[in-house]
């Protein structure tokens, strides 16, 4: 199978289980899956899906030499997303943004999955020791292949990152005691600037923070009114958005218009709403003389701008809607 990512270029998928699980159903599902939640509505360049996002991170880690069940984990890590990527999360008040993942067993199982795996000689039950993938995912301030491959993805897409620069990013990692390195200590200096930017910039600005609030607040009343069913949220964006947008209902589409026209700004004085976004930074490995270091033990203003960075960010936004 040949695969053309925006990324990371033309892909050559020769793994049989892998193909098959590409077009399965829920991986297709993802493609009507926007990655940006409530951003899209506002910002229509952000049109990267969770199945592009999938394949990303089963990408990267083909390169650092993960285990095929590990890449069959890391392709299948978003398969139970629901609609709106982590809007949910705060329609069920998931601060730690992992709402989806409570239901990763459902989804795979009440699918064609565990058949292309056993057809494959995978076992299901060995994808789902999540602790075992070191690689796919890991706590912060760690880098993994999700971690990674949104980054670039969402940084490129919103033009704060050069594609070329990704890439060399990218090439430049490596894997050493079963960590992702860098070998360069400016590129690790520059993967974890680009990172804590992106979220002052678009993974939890003041206006993406309040487009996201005004969606879940569409959502959870039109779960109350039974507009949309818990089960539509495991549809596609489209599917669920028009349910609440042809209700009619005064309220609900009164916060579809909201999001789609407001304009914010911060006033700690006179706000409509405190949202507390999630605070990510990240403090990359790098090889230095055949061990391993933090950056920001090379690089002490790494640490600083990443304290000062969730100092400020701890505050949470008060937004005023104008």
């Amino acid at each position: 199978m040949e695969y053309t990512d925006r990324i990371y270029g033309n892909i050559t998928i020769t793994e049989p289980v892998v193909e098959e699980l590409i077009l399965s159903k829920p991986l297709q599902r993802l493609k009507d899956v926007n990655q940006y939640g409530a951003s899209f509505y506002r910002f229509p360049h952000l049109t990267t899906n969770r199945f592009e996002h999938s394949v990303g991170v089963y990408h990267i880690l083909q390169r650092l030499g993960a285990s095929l069940v590990e890449q069959v984990a890391g392709l299948l890590h978003d398969a139970p997303h629901t609609a709106f990527s982590h809007v949910s999360d705060i329609v069920f008040g998931d601060a730690s943004q992992t709402f989806h993942e409570k239901f990763h067993e459902k989804i795979i199982f009440e699918s064609e999955i565990p058949k292309i795996l056993k057809r494959n000689g995978i076992s299901v039950w060995s994808l789902l020791n999540k602790s075992a993938f070191q690689l796919a995912d890991r706590d912060l301030p760690d880098l993994c292949a999700d971690r990674i491959d949104y980054c670039f993805r969402d940084c490129v897409t919103d033009k704060q990152l050069d594609l070329l620069e990704a890439r060399a990013l990218l090439s430049d990692m490596t894997v050493f005691e079963g960590d992702i390195v860098f070998q360069n200590t400016e590129r690790a200096k520059q993967f974890a600037t680009t990172y804590r930017a992106a979220n002052e910039k678009l993974w939890a600005n003041p206006l993406q923070s309040a487009l996201y609030y005004l969606l879940a607040s569409a959502m959870k009343l039109s779960l109350e009114e039974g507009i949309i069913t818990f089960d539509d949220l495991f549809t596609t964006d489209q599917d669920v958005y028009r349910k609440m947008q042809s209700s009619q209902h005064p309220e609900v589409t009164k916060f579809l218009h909201d999001m789609e026209h407001i304009t914010v700004r911060e006033d700690s004085t006179d706000y409509d709403y405190h949202i507390r976004p999630k605070i990510r930074v990240v403090d990359p490995w790098v090889m230095q003389r055949g061990t391993k270091q933090r950056i920001s033990a090379i690089d002490h203003s790494v640490q600083q701008e990443n304290t000062a960075f969730m100092q400020r960010m701890s505050q949470g936004y008060f937004v005023k809607v104008l």
